[in-house]
């Protein structure tokens, strides 16, 4: 059976993924980078080398469907975070170098993209299409919330920040509350799990908005000063910080519809917590929006959109 690896290295996770021609995973295995208690990041340095380190280790994971699966034929690897000349990280290279270099021995085409397309495209995976038309986006995981405008070409996804946080993204202000409360980086699943066990409504604090931005560092602050001299319920805290991103994510949608927005393909680690995602689905069908997600699983870092965007790459060109 033809088979097709994805590759993604980035700064939170190592990942390795097979899909077949009809973009169904055959294989999936990711390793989450180390970060020290109380940490709320790791330096690009330390990035490559747990990279380096877990490359590895995830392809003898991968060995055993590689050997029932052993047509490889296409790489998908994300070399960049964004699809602009500016955009640059050297944790991707590691990924990328082991890409290029499998491409080579095994004499198979490699399509790059960047760590923005590849979670679009695990959206699209999904839907076993990308169609023509232009669609909005939404990509929020650790270090970005950007609200875009997408159109499919012959190299992946050209792609227009139009909107999005001008500070500190969805993700970070999560993380920078979680590890405050002594949770471990990335928080996100905990803060999840936490907020779930609060029943009572909380309203979030107001988000600043305008023409398309938000910011979150005004409620980080807060949160910030309100657990430095109070007592405070973690489950509370947790429910409050998901309310104020969806006050502010609903900014953004609210944007995107004056902008005539009908379809959103909304990706990235953020979009894997419960609260976020049935707001989000209310929120399309309130306002007739349709609003397309990845499993919960694959909304968080994964080489599955690379896989997809290679099978589906090379099977057009053979056609």
């Amino acid at each position: 059976m033809n088979t097709y690896l994805g590759i993604d290295t980035s700064c939170y996770t190592t990942s390795v993924s097979l899909v077949d021609e009809t973009y169904r995973v055959i294989a999936d295995e990711r390793k989450i980078l180390e970060v020290a208690k109380g940490g709320r990041g790791l330096a690009q340095s330390n990035m490559v080398y747990q990279h380096t380190r877990n490359l590895p280790e995830l392809f003898e994971k991968l060995s055993t469907s590689l050997r029932d699966y052993m047509d490889i034929r296409a790489i998908g690897v994300t070399d960049k975070p964004r699809r602009r000349e500016d955009s640059y990280m050297p944790a991707f290279y590691s990924g990328y170098g082991y890409a290029r270099s499998l491409a080579a021995v095994l004499g198979v085409p490699l399509y790059v993209i960047s760590h923005q397309e590849n979670h679009l495209f695990a959206v699209l995976r999904n839907l076993k299409k990308i169609g023509i038309e232009p669609f909005y986006g939404l990509h929020l995981s650790g270090g970005t919330t950007d609200f875009l405008y997408v159109s499919p070409d012959e190299r992946g996804l050209s792609i227009t920040r139009i909107g999005g946080s001008s500070d500190i993204s969805a993700g970070q202000f999560v993380d920078r509350v979680g590890v405050a409360m002594g949770l471990s980086f990335p928080a996100g699943s905990a803060i999840d799990t936490l907020a779930q066990q609060y029943s009572a409504v909380v309203r979030g604090a107001p988000v600043f908005y305008k023409s398309g931005e938000i910011s979150f560092s005004g409620p980080e602050s807060q949160a910030q000063r309100y657990m430095a001299e109070k007592s405070y319920d973690m489950t509370k805290i947790a429910k409050w910080t998901l309310s104020t991103i969806w006050n502010g994510l609903e900014k953004l949608l609210d944007f995107g519809c004056e902008r005539g927005m009908e379809r959103l393909v909304a990706a990235g680690g953020v979009l894997s917590n419960t609260y976020l995602r049935e707001c989000l689905i209310h929120y399309g069908g309130i306002h007739d929006i349709r609003i397309d997600t990845a499993e919960p699983c694959y909304s968080a870092d994964n080489a599955t959109g690379a896989a997809f965007w290679a099978s589906y790459a090379y099977q057009k060109e053979k056609k």
